[in-house]
């Protein structure tokens, strides 16, 4: 039997078989202490890289609220799913008992798309429609934006809006970097407010 088991008594037989079942449950611990190590780099780089990257793990399809003419005022990303269109919805949160018409008249609204490096791709003016929010209500501005208008922007800003490199190569970590800003600004009578949503690209 080569190096195994030869002509031993019983006892030696099972002490035999005794080391044989201690190597194997030293293996099993070897195994387990290597998959607990794997799992803690794993989580440790993880940690550090959304410590890095805090932006690429944030809520895409909405903006920070803030208050705008005393009321709190955020924007949405739409999720209805359109080839040439792009909907965004201001919500205003009437929180008083009194109805609330909006948009102010004083505001002058506008729409842009900036890169990642601040670069100003695209603008234009909003013009909002008349809405009344009833009291203690939420209501919603809105705005469609034409996305063949930004197939018509220079290089750079089309490859951040569609991903035009895309490709099966392409690593996933590489995709994490990409992306543009969608913004709504609000000029008021006394600042103006910057509502703004990072935006992965179309494909």
């Amino acid at each position: 039997m080569g190096k195994g088991f030869h002509s031993r008594s019983p006892e030696e037989f099972r002490e035999y078989l005794k080391q044989i079942g201690d190597k194997n449950k030293k293996t099993r611990w070897r195994q387990i202490v290597i998959l607990i190590d794997l799992v803690l780099v794993i989580l440790i780089f993880y940690i550090g890289f959304r410590a890095l990257n805090p932006g690429n793990f944030q809520n895409r399809t909405q903006s920070d609220k803030q208050i705008v003419d005393g009321y709190p005022t955020y924007l949405t990303l739409s999720r209805e799913e359109d080839e040439k269109f792009q909907g965004y919805f201001l919500f205003i949160e009437n929180n008083t008992k009194n109805p609330l018409q909006v948009p102010n008249p004083n505001w002058k609204s506008e729409f842009r798309i900036k890169t990642r490096q601040g670069v100003l791709c695209f603008q234009e003016e909003i013009i909002w429609e008349n809405r009344t929010i009833p009291p203690n209500a939420n209501g919603f501005l809105y705005h469609s934006v034409s996305k063949e208008k930004w197939k018509s922007l220079i290089s750079d800003c089309r490859k951040e809006i569609f991903d035009e490199d895309a490709s099966i190569f392409r690593s996933k970590f590489r995709s994490l970097d990409l992306g543009f800003y969608s913004q709504v600004l609000i000029h008021s009578e006394d600042r103006t407010y910057t509502f703004q949503i990072k935006q992965k690209p179309y494909k």
